[in-house]
């Protein structure tokens, strides 16, 4: 289980399965680390069927969010360098919206 508040790094995406079941990836990112040690982790949080067509209009670049999921796991990606990335993968059990929409997080 993840709790974890984090800043949406982009608008949230609706796809649908073959099978006509949608969902909507939300990424977000939180830091870890103080000063020079600071990094960024990455998140992609899923939120399968109706709930999340609903809440993608709401989940826009910038805005602050307290994430609750499970099924968390570590994916890796190419970066543009080449070099391996890694991101936390995650379905959504909740989102509280801790700024509105016309106010991201600073």
């Amino acid at each position: 289980m993840l709790i974890q508040l984090c800043n949406i790094d982009q608008d949230a995406i609706t796809r649908y399965t073959p099978n006509d079941k949608a969902v909507t990836v939300i990424s977000c990112a939180y830091s870890v680390g103080y000063g020079a040690n600071q990094k960024t982790q990455w998140i992609e949080a899923e939120l399968w069927g109706e709930r999340g067509v609903k809440l993608a209009e709401k989940c826009v670049k910038g805005r602050q969010i307290l994430l609750t999921a499970d099924d968390v796991a570590i994916d890796t990606f190419t970066k543009p360098d080449q070099t391996t990335g890694f991101k936390l993968k995650c379905r959504v059990i909740d989102i509280d919206f801790t700024t509105s929409a016309n106010h991201p997080a600073q």
